[in-house]
């Protein structure tokens, strides 16, 4: 009997399997017919019922890697957040977001295709730049940045924050990625936006500490 799924269980699924066959075989060379042989009684009709093509599982996957709309839209509605502490809040919230950074983990060899990069780049820039120029805007009012160019800003403030951090384009040690972290703390303030401050930093090691832990507890089977 062919077990049954609910709506959100199936999509899940169809995701896992196409991120798993994206990374072995390539997005081009994976067929729906071949996500469909990976999935545990689940037809080409439904995935068809979830996603109308390929390009739309791509696009799925690729969301992944950026927290839920929930997530994000409870940060923006924080009254008790300058606009400085909203951009701060978003930028925690897309590292250390259990289920994104999950996602990232199982399917960051993906960013070395180039059509998944783009398609990353792309999602993460229409999602997140609107908020942090929202941000900005607030920011200047409330006196805790100073640009006159929110929307540009913002974009670099992006491009700074993500992509220069991608393993897969620039990779790094221990030593490095904190040499680039006070580079990047260096622009951003040069540009009127001190988001990489020493709360940040602090708040920074403190979540860093408690993923190492969790994962040495992981490890152990604690």
């Amino acid at each position: 009997m062919a077990k049954k799924y609910t709506a959100e269980e199936a999509k899940s699924l169809i995701l896992d399997v196409s991120t798993q066959l994206f990374i072995e075989k390539g997005y081009e060379k994976t067929s729906i017919s071949d996500i469909v042989k990976g999935l545990d009684g689940l037809t080409k009709g439904a995935v068809y019922h979830h996603y109308a093509s390929k390009d739309e599982i791509i696009d799925a996957v690729v969301r992944r890697f950026i927290p839920n709309e929930i997530a994000l839209t409870t940060i923006m509605e924080k009254d008790k957040l300058n606009g400085l502490e909203k951009i701060q809040a978003l930028l925690f919230e897309g590292m250390f977001n259990s289920e994104a950074s999950q996602s990232r983990i199982l399917s960051f060899t993906l960013l070395d295709n180039p059509k998944f990069f783009s398609m990353y780049i792309r999602t993460t820039n229409e999602i997140m730049a609107p908020l942090v120029e929202t941000c900005l805007i607030e920011g200047n009012r409330d006196g805790s940045v100073t640009t006159a160019q929110p929307k540009q800003m913002a974009e670099l403030a992006i491009l700074i924050l993500s992509t220069w951090f991608i393993q897969a384009l620039f990779p790094n040690t221990v030593e490095t990625f904190f040499e680039k972290l006070m580079a990047a703390k260096t622009m951003l303030e040069n540009s009127g936006m001190p988001i990489i401050n020493d709360g940040f930093l602090e708040k920074l090691d403190q979540q860093i500490m408690l993923k190492v832990a969790e994962l040495n507890d992981q490890t152990t089977g604690n």
